[in-house]
């Protein structure tokens, strides 16, 4: 009975502490401690989230969120930055690429077509903070995104198990699939992960024209619970969130963004370049924390594999639907 009351309670604090953040977290959460990626198309599947707004000499477009394309016209993002978009007036547009958001490359921007929130979504917890966008290829150059898709088949894997399942750190963060998984085997500190976004570097800063990058490291559920505390970490260890910790952290305008994780360099013989054979996987959505950068305070992240037969789902209905309607 107590542990019941306990919970209910922690609940309402949650609840109201999220409450009182809301509109900070509607302008999402560059990345605090951040470096810009050394080669260009390090993070390819970056997407910026942007308002338009019609103004008097054309259209505003405005950074809001993040988000990681993983191929065929899909986005995963942070639910809380759909949720949270409700202005009439405003659109949403996506800026695909990771290149610097004021250039003139108009082929990297689409508009959305489809739009799936997470059923499981809890909007004074958090759990569950995972959405889906589809772009509309025929709002810009689908070649683009041609040539993107063949580019991510090699460079960007999905997890096939949750990373946030167990009280103890998965080490096998990297979670590769088929011919690679042997020839990668993977123990406790061989991989490297990273977040990405365009926020800001502090809470109050402006957001980043350039994408940012930074190295966090995935905890598990009882080290999160002890440095947040229990009323901002994650409910359990099976709740589709986790926890990372690092150098960098995701700030103002970051939430939606990746953690992508990979194998480190084995040693100065092995050259880091682009079509190197480390691809990234895509582990987490950054979703929320208490501040940027504070110390010894981890970033909370909604855990992709734990959600990724909802997205195989969603993405195999909206298939059939296509072929469907088309006929």
């Amino acid at each position: 009975m107590f542990s019941c009351v306990v919970s209910a309670q922690q609940l309402l604090v949650k609840s109201i502490l999220f409450s009182l953040l809301a509109n900070e977290l509607a302008l999402g959460r560059p990345i605090v401690n951040g470096l810009v990626p050394e080669y260009l198309e390090q993070f390819h599947f970056a997407v910026s989230l942007q308002r338009t707004e019609d103004a008097a000499g054309g259209t505003n477009r405005t950074h809001f969120c993040g988000g990681t394309y993983i191929g065929d016209g899909w986005i995963v993002t942070a639910n809380h930055c759909i949720t949270s978009f409700s202005s009439e007036n405003d659109t949403i547009i996506t800026y695909i690429g990771g290149h610097q958001l004021n250039g003139t490359d108009h082929w990297r921007v689409f508009s959305i077509d489809k739009t799936i929130s997470n059923p499981s979504y809890n909007r004074y917890t958090l759990d569950g903070d995972i959405a889906l966008l589809h772009v509309d290829v025929t709002t810009s150059d689908g070649h683009f995104l041609d040539s993107l898709d063949e580019m991510i088949e090699g460079t960007l894997l999905l997890p096939t198990r949750s990373l946030a399942g167990g009280g103890v750190f998965d080490s096998n963060v990297l979670n590769l699939i088929g011919d690679r998984e042997e020839e990668h085997e993977n123990e406790y500190g061989s991989e490297e992960c990273h977040i990405y976004g365009y926020g800001s570097a502090t809470f109050y800063g402006p957001g980043s024209n350039l994408l940012q990058y930074g190295p966090v490291q995935p905890l598990g559920h009882r080290e999160c619970r002890e440095m947040l505390g229990p009323v901002v970490a994650p409910a359990a260890a099976n709740s589709g969130m986790f926890c990372a910790i690092g150098l960098a952290d995701a700030c103002k305008g970051d939430s939606g963004g990746g953690l992508v994780c990979r194998r480190r360099l084995t040693g100065p013989s092995e050259v880091e370049s682009f079509d190197n054979a480390r691809p990234y996987t895509l582990r987490g959505v950054i979703s929320y924390g208490a501040g940027c950068g504070l110390p010894a305070s981890p970033g909370v992240y909604a855990d992709v594999g734990f959600y990724w037969d909802w997205i195989q789902e969603q993405i195999l209905m909206t298939s059939q639907s296509n072929i469907v309607s088309s006929k």
